[in-house]
């Protein structure tokens, strides 16, 4: 009978134990589960900082570089203004029509076959194309009552002619001089951004304001010199395009002023 009474005592102790062994296991599995939780939610938490951060970084404009780049952005987007400036009056100058209107042309060729030298030089004073003072500079080597000397004509028009192109080729370079100060004003920003950044670290400020000057110092670096060679190399390629062109106007102009020579030189020999 005592046995029989240990033997529910001991069944009764055990089922009292069982339920607070496993509410105790539960809250261990609880406790797990949220600290898991609250590391991934620590890890996706910084995952957004970086995310925001570079977005951050994607997202600068241009106020942004113009104030990081310090005093010498201002001089670059001033040089490329001039480069904008350069490219839009080379369009307007630069053209067929300007340096040997179709029209002065056609009337010098007529003036010429009928060797009426006084019309064209009359022609060449009222117009102020190249064309015109490369005729002009011709004519007056023509001396009244002695035969033409060709030579002597076609000595002129080269002498004329070459100064003319001079002239286009000295306009022309105004872009090409840009082109190559814009890199080394960015290399100068590069030379100031270190210089400042170095001056911060030897200061001997504290770490967090070594650090700041470092970072702000680098900026202007960086962005001063890729200020620069996006204008520089935006120049050069302005400078190619026209360069290609006005050779081939220069050719043009010569081909045009040398046929009115030997229309001259032809109706000076029959006369």
């Amino acid at each position: 009978m005592k046995r029989t009474l240990r033997f529910a005592f001991l069944a009764l102790f055990l089922l009292n134990m069982l339920p607070i062994s496993m509410l105790h296991a539960a809250g261990q599995k609880k406790e797990s589960i949220s600290s898991a939780l609250s590391s991934s939610a620590g890890v996706e938490g910084q995952a957004a900082k970086a995310a925001a951060g570079a977005e951050e970084a994607m997202s600068i404009t241009f106020s942004d570089i113009m104030a990081r780049g310090g005093w010498l952005m201002y001089v670059i987007s001033g040089l490329s203004l001039v480069a904008i400036a350069l490219a839009l009056f080379y369009c307007m100058t630069m053209r067929a029509n300007i340096l040997f209107p179709k029209k002065f042309i056609n009337q010098a060729k007529g003036f010429a076959d009928s060797n009426n030298l006084e019309a064209l030089q009359d022609l060449c004073a009222t117009d102020a194309s190249p064309a015109a003072k490369i005729i002009s500079a011709t004519l007056e080597q023509i001396v009244p009552g002695h035969p033409l000397d060709y030579n002597r004509l076609r000595d002129a028009m080269e002498d004329e002619g070459g100064r003319q192109a001079g002239i286009l080729w000295q306009r022309l370079q105004y872009l090409m001089d840009i082109a190559v100060i814009s890199p080394m004003v960015g290399l100068l920003g590069t030379v100031w951004g270190m210089m400042v950044s170095f001056g911060g670290i030897e200061n001997g400020a504290d770490f967090a304001k070594k650090a700041e000057t470092l970072a702000n110092g680098i900026s202007q670096a960086m962005y001063t010199t890729f200020g620069g060679l996006i204008v520089g190399i935006f120049a050069m390629a302005l400078y190619d395009l026209a360069r290609g062109h006005l050779n081939k106007l220069i050719g043009q102009l010569e081909s045009a002023c040398g046929g009115i020579l030997r229309r001259i030189a032809s109706a000076g020999t029959n006369k």
